[in-house]
């Protein structure tokens, strides 16, 4: 596995959208209240970390919809009827230590392969 900078500053960046969607927690948890039958609620965050709105998209079109919503850099979360506030809080909350597991885990990496070969007797 090759390691980028790039992958590390990835990770970074889903953090602080992650913390766009718990500042708009209550945008997205008035929206699922207002869902139709077999409808989700898709939150979206663009690549410049605004929070892009909530969406309601039915069941069947989540695989095409989500991507086209959350763009080539941006984010999308899916909530299903009866999300609450803290149902988003726990999401998010979820994201960012996922985020910082893996920023962790890059960083070990590129330590290891940076440290010199173990001398050899």
């Amino acid at each position: 596995m090759d390691i980028s900078p790039d992958q590390i500053e990835k990770s970074r960046r889903t953090i602080r959208a992650a913390g766009v969607f718990a500042d708009n927690a209550d945008a997205i948890v008035a929206y699922v209240g207002r869902l139709p039958e077999e409808h989700v609620v898709v939150a979206v965050v663009t690549s410049d970390y605004v929070f892009d709105g909530v969406h309601h998209v039915s069941r069947q079109e989540l695989v095409e919809r989500v991507p086209a919503l959350e763009g080539p850099d941006g984010w999308a979360m899916v909530f299903s009827p009866g999300a609450d506030a803290a149902h988003v809080d726990a999401r998010t909350s979820e994201m960012i230590a996922l985020a910082e597991r893996r920023i962790e885990m890059l960083e070990k990496i590129a330590a290891r392969r940076a440290a010199p070969p173990p001398a050899s007797s």
